[in-house]
């Protein structure tokens, strides 16, 4: 999927169910593979409201105008060419082996983090989360449900940090983030740093050349460690080409929330893999 649609998505999270914006993020859902082809006046017709007011939604959901809506209304299964896109990587591993295999897949992705998790690395991110007191932490699509587990996590902890299904928000925060800010970015491929330079539905949007936070990523890609924007890296292993960080994401924010209580209840660092 697109951007566009996950923004429509959180649109359907956020809004109320009767607002005229929850509506015409529903009807364009509904019709997301035709999209791109419906003209405004017509989907003013599908939304039963004015073109004023869809003009008003392009606006509000992040886009210039209509065109530059439409551009990227384009609906394909996999638009950015991800390697690790859900359908096509998950279900298709799934059709092409089995339940069974994909399980096994995940209980070895688990095994190997553990094995070579850089536990200084967690120390350093425990050490970061006691000391900066503006903490946020942002992703994309699965990358954003880790950071708002963290976030949660965390909570439970008595330590709270800034999350945002929203992409619009992110960037804004991102850009604004100060000297005295942490961010803590969720990335599969390590791309969410330069998504904003790549795809064009982010066009100009060069926001990691921009803040001055200080960002941590947690990746599985090593060539990120050498990135000048990215102060250090915390990686997990994969064995196979499967999109399995959503469930490494989990297994690791429950051992950076230990850690983090750990230090909170005794003012010093566990043994490293305790």
């Amino acid at each position: 999927m697109g951007i566009l649609y996950n923004r429509l998505l959180i649109i359907l999270n956020d809004e109320d169910p009767d607002s005229t914006y929850y509506h015409i993020a529903l009807v364009m859902l509904r019709h997301l593979e035709s999209l791109h082809e419906i003209p405004i006046h017509k989907l003013a017709e599908l939304c039963d409201v004015s073109k004023s007011t869809i003009s008003k939604f392009i606006r509000f959901i992040g886009y210039e105008d209509f065109a530059d809506y439409r551009y990227a209304a384009v609906f394909e299964q996999n638009k950015y060419y991800n390697r690790f896109n859900y359908a096509s990587n998950v279900m298709e591993y799934i059709e092409d082996h089995s339940i069974d295999s994909y399980i096994f897949s995940v209980q070895q992705d688990i095994a190997v983090t553990y094995e070579y998790l850089d536990w200084s690395a967690i120390d350093r991110l425990v050490l970061d989360l006691v000391h900066y007191k503006k903490i946020a932490a942002f992703g994309l699509m699965f990358s954003e449900t880790a950071a708002l587990d963290f976030q949660i996590k965390l909570a439970y902890n008595k330590k709270f940090i800034v999350t945002n299904l929203n992409d619009q928000k992110q960037e804004r925060f991102i850009r604004n983030a100060d000297e005295d800010t942490l961010l803590i970015i969720f990335s599969d491929s390590g791309q969410f740093i330069d998504k904003y330079n790549t795809i064009a539905d982010f066009l100009d949007k060069k926001i990691f050349n921009e803040t001055k936070a200080k960002v941590v990523l947690i990746t599985s890609n090593p060539d990120m460690a050498q990135d000048p924007r990215v102060a250090y890296c915390i990686f997990y292993k994969k064995t196979r080409s499967i999109c399995n960080h959503r469930i490494l994401y989990g297994i690791l924010t429950d051992i950076i929330a230990y850690k983090y209580w750990e230090y909170a209840q005794n003012q010093s660092l566990p043994e490293s893999g305790a």
